[in-house]
Formats: C-alpha cells, structure tokens, sequence
C-alpha cells in the first residue's frame, strides 16, 4: 500500500507536467467538467429548496384547515386508554422537565410555542341553591392548568387565579360559555366533591375570573376551546403542589404540544429532524409509560423527502441530454489530448512503461481536473441554482419569481462526484487507444480513416431510430408511450422529454454516417471543373470524418436541442396562457356574495324566510362602484347557477351562466370567433340584444334534436328558488371563456333576463379588467372599502406566474437553459479547437501543396473553405433535425398534455424569433473563430513545416 502511494505521489509532478505543456486544451476540460459538476450539484440545491417551499405550502394550508399548527409535537397521555390508570404529577415530572427543557434543543429548531395542560378525572361541582334557583345540584367538571397559551387567554372579568395554600379556597378561572350556563361571576364560591379511596373529599372552590379565547382558530390551540368548557383552570404551582396532594393519582389527561418553527427549517435539518423527532419520542415513552406522540410533523417530512427525491431524479433526467453534451465534449478534449500526447507516449513506451501505467498516468491527469472541478464546480452549482429560482421559460428570467432558500452542503455534491466518475470512464477510451498507437498507424490515419466509430460499426443511429419513431406513431396512435398513457402534466415524465433527445441524436449520428458519402460525390462533382481548392477540401473531408465528427455532431445536438427546447417552451407557454386564461375567463373574477336582506330578530335565532317576490332577499352596490376602485378599468355581471333542461320529456342538467351583454366584452378581450362558428363576441352580444330571452347554448344542448331558433324549456335553480322559464337559442358554441364544456351542457342568458323571470336579484361574481401596475392586494382592499363581500377572487396573472414556478417546470425549463448556454459555448470551442489542431496538423500537406505551385492564399483558403463548410453544414443539419424533432415531437407532447378545464387545443409553435436570434449568435461566434483562424495561419511557416515534420 505504502509502494502505491509513494507512486502516486511520483506521478503527481509529471502528470502536472503534462498539463502544463498542453495548458489550453487542460484549462478546456476544466472548464467543461466545472460547468458539468456545476449542473449536478445545482439540481439537490434547487430540488431542496423547492421542496421547502412545498412544505411550508402545505403547512400553512393544513394550519388554516385545521385551526392547529401541523408542524408541532403533539404528547398526549390519556387514563381511558391506558386500563384508567390515573397519574400523580410525580410521576409525569420527569416527562415534563425532558420535554420543557431538553427536547427543544434536541430537536435543533426554534419554538413558537410550548403549549402544556393536565387536567383531573371528572368531580362533581357542588352548586348552592343560590345559583341553581332550585336547591343544591351537581355537574361534572374538572380542574387543570393551561400553560404556554396565556397570549391567547383573554379575561372578560375577574383576575388571574393566586397560587393556591393547602387550607385556603382554591381560585379557578372559568371558561365564559360554563359561567353563562350556571350564572357564576368572580368571587363566586362552591365545592368539588370526589371519592377517593373510600373517602369523600372536598375542596373549597372561589371563582377569580372569567376567560374566553382571543382567536379560537389560533394554531396555537391544540384542542378546541370548547374542550376546555369545562374544566376549572388553575395556577400551575397549585395543580402540581396543592392539587395533587390533596388527590393524589388523579390525572386523567397531559398534554404536550410543541410548536416548531418552520420557518427556521434549513433543508439540510429536513431529514436530520425525522431523527430526532423518533428519538425524542422513545425517550418521553419510556419516561412515562402510554404516552404516545399523536402528531408530528413526520408525515410532512416523509412526503418532503419524497418530493425532494422524485424531483431531483425528474431534473437529472430532464438534465441527462445537457450533461451528455458536456459529456462528449470532454471526450474530444480527452482525444485530442491523447493525440497530443503520441509522441510522449511512444518515448515512455520505449524506456520499458506499459499500457496500464500509461493509462494510469492519464486517469490521475484527470482525477486532478475532477478534483478542480468539484472545488470550483460546487459553488458555481449554486449560482446555477439561483438562476433556476428565477427561470420563467426557456432562455427567459424574471425577477418577479418566488424566491427559494438555497445553501450548499456536502450533501451535494454525489452527483457532481458521480459526473467526475462518469468523465473517468469515457475519457478512458480514447486514452487507451491513444496507448496503443504506433508510428504507422499515425500515418496510415493521415492519409484516411482505417476503421469507423464503434456506434457506427454497431448502426446505434438505427437501432436508435427505429424504437423512437414507434414511439411517435404510439403517441399519435394512442396518446401512449410503450404502454403508459402520458395524459396529464408532462413535466412529471421527463421520459416523454426523452423522445425528441434520441430522435434528435439518432438523425444526428445518421446526419454523420451520410456526410462522407454526400462529400465524396461532391469532390466528385468538383473534379470536373478543376476547382483545385473545392476539390482538396472535399476530399479531405470525405476521408477524414475521424478529424470533424466529434465537433460536428456536438455542433449539431446542440443547436437541434436547442431548436426543439424554445419550440417546446414557446408552446407549452402559449398553451398554459391560453388555459389560464380561458379558465378565468377575464383578467381577475372578483367572487362576490350580496348581503342577505332576512336579519334574524334576535341573535341566535334563524332568520325568517323572506318572500323574493314582495322583498328583495339580497342586497347588492351597482356594479359600477367597482368602478372608484383604483386600477379596476372595467366591470361586469357574471352569475353562474344551476338550471335543469326539459328535452323530450327527460330531464337534464345544465349550466346557467347570466351575463350582462352590453359590458361582458370589455373584460372578455380573449374570445376566438372559431369558437361560435365564425361569430365574433360581439355579433353574439348583439343577437342577445335582439332577443331578451335569447341564450347562447353550447353544442351538447343540440344533441337531442334542437335547432337554432327552437324553444328551450328551462327550470332554473337559484340559491334554494326555483323557477320556470322559457329560452330562444340564438347560437352555438365550442368554448366560452372562464366556462368548462366538459361539464354539463352550458346556456348563456341574459343577467337581467332571469332575474325578471326569478322575480328579483341573486347573488353574482363580477369580472373585472385592471391594470397591470396596481398591486392585486390594493384593489382587493379597495373593493372591501365599498362594502361588498368579497369571499375569493382569481387573477390570471397570478395563477400563470404560480404555474410557472411551479418546481419541475421551473427547475426543467432551467437546467434546459443553463444547458444550452453551456453546451452551445463548449460546441463552439470545441469546433474552434479541432479547427486549430486540424490546421496544424495539416501545415506540411498544404506546404507540400505551396510547394508544387499552389499559392499561399489559395492554401490558406482551402482552410478556411474547409471550415466555413464545416460550419455550414453543421448549422443546416442541426437547424433541420431541430426542426424535424419540433414538428414531430411538439405537437405529441402538446396533445399528451390535455389542457386542463377544457381550454380550446393550442397550436404547436417553431419559435423563429428565439431560433432566428440563436442561429445569429452563433454565426457571429463562428465568424469570430474563422477569424482568429486566419491570424493564426497567417503566423504559419508552411516551407518549415515541410522541412521539421509535423509540428503537432
């Protein structure tokens, strides 16, 4: 072991060495494997913190359903389920100390609370005649303390009770609900009785004051107020002291919650904390035997960690392509290392070192890279997550996202180790190739390729393509992927994401099976006009694939990845606004109730029944209040109610939907005239004009018979009344905004057409169009200031941007980013690399070719020509197979999808602008190579070449 290390430590000073002499194509790989590390580890970060904000989501609504903080420790020992055996508070002291004082440190979280309450077994209060009316009586209660909730207590009368001596009255705090019931007041006096061992005991009771809850739906309570209706509170110091001596064993109840703060969760505490909660609870069960821990935040957790996990194997997936793409980059820098390292490797290969020790040298050249990589890649990994926290689609990033709580930990970077290990295995080929080059085999390569790619001698671009256009004509077929159905949110099967990848790289690498043959047929073609230039280029090319196919086929995955990734995202956009906005139907619904006009006479009594047709039974402010309210720029009716279609005898139910006609179009700007036939929204608000009891139906009503113009028998159903009415239909539509068709059928009438014929007013929604700038918090406050009830309202802005940074989306369309931009600089250098080396290896041909009469200018061209078609034909290729896999591919994903609400179908989109200004970017890039090209051969001797050999 000490002679391994000791050569390891040898090679470390000549692996450095190595470096050095090649420190452009070093620095490359340390770079691509950086960016690499990078991505991997970004996608725990991101994963973890997405999942914390789920977390603290679903907190916060369980805390709202519930009324109870779901993120606490809820310790609780009942006698009733534990054979009734009664406690003394001696034997829960212990218990208590542990979880006041230990546990909270132990679960390493901040506090909200520490809620602690005790309680007797049931005693008999002995009320007087005074308070009865009717002779002494007896009602069952009993006494405890409440601790850790005095924010939450409010008294009403009296003062807090004293803590108490063994031989005075005790003072009790009564809930105001027992003091109502039996008439008691502070200073009130009567006796608890209980038999205890045979004896009867009783303890003199004073009341000192009254209580009842500041918020009974505080998550701060861990029971319901009314549970403590009962029960006589006292000061805790005469629970435990005076209290228990005088009843000994006589605990019924305990009760221990502990508020943890959620806010204060790091995601690298998560896990760790479903440890300590076990631990903690193992340690109270033994302290007080039946205590059982009946809620705790493990549930939460649990799912956390299964969020966490399911989206960080999502996001690897969905990165999988990108990391490829790195991947194969560092195998070109891997070869051209290997190639630039042939003459080192044939001197070692002379003094006596073998293949392994070569190729050990060489792996140790790149565990030193990885290890660069992981120091430098880590934090990098951070950056990159921040920026899928502010991701909005594909190449866009906006401000405006909900932020995330991301922190770097060890516990990050296995994924970036496993790239590294990853990176070790692929580079490890064209090392051992490179270990058993000869001389001859160098020069036999000059001249022309000996021996295809192993992926071509295995044809994996056809077995690649024949399962992936299957799966095409399944999906267009069946709406399934090889026998899952792939209806719902797409982004949860990243799988689907992986047919446009293999289709892409399937007609890549058969895109560079073909190109030799088209370039050979083209130096053909250019033999008969002599063109000297064309003709060495072409031919060249035809018989060194080896030199281009590695930069070539990564110029070419990447722009066809990014061609397929902005079409993709500029139609799932478009669709999932198009859905959102068709499901509000306008820019924000304001739900809205009237105020009920029945007042019961007194409180607590039902409210009389109101006739609607002498009295209005609901109240309600013009609509053209909303109006006042700064940012509100439109308003209208909208109510939706159930009603009941009288066709051929059968009874069907239906959607009624009132609008009003003369404003509904000025919040409604999203209407398609496909949807009515051709009729544009505002024909059918004139059609309603006409006819006062004209409804526009949707094409399900047709179905049992009826025409345009046919009478329309309708029951209507509104809030309990019901009416009859008769309907004209006027149209037909296929789609009507913030209105599902899926449902039942749908008929769209007049607002105040039904409510003439119901014979008043009901409660309606309002629509309104706002502006952009004003905060939706202000105009909700503004319109609770004109006196409306407001119970809920939906924004479309709001909901898009809360889909948008919903996790995997986010996280996919930003790893898809982050992606692109790395891989489309590292296809670049990597084409500019090869070019390099390609034209230094070449300086003796095309010296030999100046030398026989060809002009320097007409050699330096045939590089740059040889380039520029290089450069060409990798932009055509990579924009058709990208356009190819867009116009396959997206409409399938498009139709898996199923928008949701029954929102009209989107159309697919090739996204010109964003390709249009990526082919640019890149043109101007590969401009600027050709470029520093021509300095660099400018600076050739090409008669020096001839005479020293190859100077590669």
């Amino acid at each position: 072991m000490v002679a391994v290390l000791r050569q390891l430590i040898a090679i470390v000073p000549v692996t450095l060495r190595r470096l050095r002499a090649h420190l452009g194509l070093t620095l490359c790989a340390l770079v691509a494997l950086t960016t690499a590390v990078a991505i991997a580890v970004s996608i725990p970060i991101y994963a973890e913190s997405a999942g914390l904000r789920i977390l603290r989501a679903e907190t916060a609504q369980q805390e709202q359903r519930q009324g109870r903080s779901p993120f606490a420790l809820l310790l609780r020992y009942v006698a009733s389920q534990n054979q009734n055996r009664l406690l003394d508070w001696a034997a829960l002291a212990p218990a208590d100390a542990f979880l006041t004082i230990n546990a909270p440190e132990r679960l390493g979280l901040p506090l909200d609370g520490l809620g602690r309450h005790a309680r007797t077994e049931a005693l008999r209060m002995l009320l007087p005649a005074a308070t009865t009316g009717s002779g002494p009586s007896f009602k069952p209660a009993t006494l405890g303390f409440l601790s850790g909730l005095d924010d939450q207590i409010q008294l009403i009368d009296g003062a807090q009770p004293a803590p108490g001596a063994p031989d005075q009255p005790i003072e009790v705090l009564i809930s105001s609900a027992l003091a109502d019931e039996i008439g008691l007041n502070p200073g009130a006096a009567f006796t608890l009785i209980t038999e205890l061992r045979g004896q009867t005991i009783s303890l003199p009771i004073v009341v000192a004051g009254i209580w009842e809850p500041r918020n009974p739906r505080d998550p701060a309570w861990f029971y319901q107020v009314d549970s403590f209706r009962d029960v006589l509170l006292v000061d805790e110091t005469t629970f435990t002291k005076v209290i228990n001596a005088a009843l000994p064993a006589t605990i019924s109840q305990v009760v221990w919650f502990v508020r943890l703060n959620a806010a204060s969760l790091d995601p690298a505490e998560a896990v760790p904390l479903l440890r300590r909660i076990e631990t903690v609870r193992a340690q109270v069960a033994g302290l007080v035997p039946g205590l059982r821990l009946e809620q705790s935040p493990v549930e939460l957790l649990n799912q956390y960690r299964r969020e966490v996990t399911t989206l960080t194997i999502q996001l690897f997936l969905f990165g999988a392509p990108v990391l490829g793409l790195v991947l194969s980059f560092m195998t070109l820098i891997a070869g051209l290392l290997a190639d630039r390292q042939r003459a080192v490797i044939a001197l070692f290969k002379t003094r006596g070192v073998r293949d392994e020790q070569l190729l050990g040298m060489a792996l140790v050249e790149w565990v030193l890279l990885g290890a660069g990589a992981l120091l430098f890649g880590a934090p990098l990994g951070l950056l990159c997550a921040r920026l899928i926290t502010n991701t909005r689609s594909f190449l866009q990033l906006a401000a405006d996202m909900p932020p995330l709580q991301l922190s770097l930990g060890v516990r990050h970077l296995p994924g970036g180790i496993a790239i590294i290990g990853i990176t070790l295995l692929a580079v490890a080929l064209p090392i051992v190739r490179a270990t058993r080059f000869t001389i001859v085999d160098a020069q036999q390569q000059a001249s022309r390729t000996l021996r295809a790619p192993l992926w071509q001698r295995a044809y994996l671009d056809l077995l690649l393509l024949a399962p992936t256009l299957y799966a095409i004509i399944q999906l267009r077929r069946r709406n399934e992927l090889f026998g899952l159905q792939t209806q719902g949110d797409i982004f949860a099967n990243p799988f689907i994401f992986g047919l446009p990848v293999t289709l892409g790289l399937a007609l890549g690498l058969l895109a560079i099976r073909l190109l030799p043959m088209l370039l050979s047929a083209l130096a053909r073609c250019a033999a008969w006009p002599s063109w000297t230039a064309p003709l060495v280029v072409l031919r060249v090319l035809a018989r060194q694939p080896a030199a281009y196919r590695g930069p070539l086929l990564l110029l070419i995955l990447t722009l066809s990845l990014a061609t397929f990734s902005a079409s993709m995202a500029a139609t799932l956009n478009g669709a999932l606004q198009q859905a959102v906005r068709y499901q509000v139907g306008a820019p924000t619904q304001l739900l809205e109730t009237g105020a009920n006009a029945a007042s019961p006479a007194q409180p607590g009594t039902a409210a009389a029944p109101v006739d609607i047709a002498e009295e209005p039974r609901f109240l309600f402010i013009p609509v053209e209040a909303h109006l006042d309210v700064p940012g509100i720029t439109a308003a209208t009716r909208v109510g939706r109610y159930q009603a009941t279609l009288r066709l051929g005898g059968l009874s069907r139910p239906a959607q009624l939907v009132g609008i009003d006609r003369s404003t509904f179009p000025h919040v409604t700007p999203f209407f398609a005239p496909e949807w009515a036939a051709g009729a544009s929204l505002g024909e059918l608000m004139n059609r309603l004009a006409q006819h006062s009891d004209g409804v526009i139906v949707s094409r399900a009503v047709l179905a049992a018979g009826l025409q345009l113009n046919a009478t329309l028998p309708t029951s209507l159903e509104l809030y309990g009344d019901r009416r009859e009415a008769s309907f004209r239909i006027i149209a037909v539509v296929d789609h009507w905004p913030g209105i599902d068709l899926q449902q039942d059928p749908l008929i769209i009438a007049n607002l105040n057409y039904i409510f003439d014929q119901m014979g008043g007013q009901y409660p309606y929604d309002v629509w309104i169009d706002r502006d952009p700038t004003v905060a939706l918090d202000a105009i909700e406050r503004g319109v609770r200031e004109l006196g409306v009830a407001l119970i809920d309202l939906r924004d479309a802005e709001a909901i898009l941007r809360s889909e948008q940074a919903r996790p995997t989306r986010q996280g996919a369309f930003g790893i898809l980013s982050i992606g692109f931009i790395v891989s489309g600089c590292l296809a670049l250098l990597g084409f500019f690399l090869a070019a390099v080396i390609s034209a230094r290896q070449r300086t003796i041909e095309l010296g030999v070719l100046q030398a026989l009469g060809m002009r320097r200018i007409s050699a330096i061209g045939a590089l740059l020509l040889e380039q520029g078609l290089l450069i060409s034909i990798g932009i055509g290729i990579g924009t058709g197979v990208g356009l190819s896999v867009a116009m396959l591919v997206v409409p399938l994903l498009q139709t898996s999808g199923n928008p949701p609400g029954g929102a009209p179908p989107y159309p697919p989109q090739i996204a010109w602008e964003q390709v249009s200004a990526m082919y640019g970017i890149f043109l101007v890039a590969l401009s600027l190579t050709l470029v520093m090209l021509i300095i660099l051969l400018g600076r050739m001797r090409l008669f020096q070449a001839v005479k020293l050999g190859d100077p590669a």
